[in-house]
């Protein structure tokens, strides 16, 4: 189960900052996929070996029924990233940067010197 709102982590700087601390991720919506179930967000990694559904029943609970599968526990990474975000005064892109080099790709909040390598 999760209280964190699945709308506020796929759009607007929560999705872009959440996208940059995970990476290799997609997501889609899907409408009255199961009895009970009103509708649910699809989050998957792009080599297609994990993934997790968040379900909500419709109702006013703040509460969601998280399922998931694979090697990656990809909710609790986007909690995780989330936690992160708001932590650090929830930024917009214009607080992030971008270094390329021979190491690979690095994004950074606020200071290069805290760089993590992209997915």
């Amino acid at each position: 189960m999760t209280t964190l709102p699945r709308r506020a982590v796929v759009s607007g700087d929560a999705a872009f900052a959440i996208g940059l601390r995970i990476g290799d991720v997609w997501h889609t919506w899907e409408d009255n996929p199961a009895d009970g179930v009103a509708d649910r967000l699809w989050i998957a990694g792009t080599d297609g070996t994990s993934w997790a559904a968040v379900d909500h029943d419709g109702g006013e609970d703040d509460r969601f029924a998280v399922h998931q599968y694979g090697p990656r526990r990809l909710w609790e990474e986007v909690e995780e990233a989330h936690r992160w975000w708001t932590g650090n005064g929830s930024p917009g892109p214009d607080r992030f940067g971008l270094t390329v080099g021979p190491e690979g790709h690095r994004a950074w909040l606020d200071d290069p010197s805290d760089a993590w390598p992209l997915r």
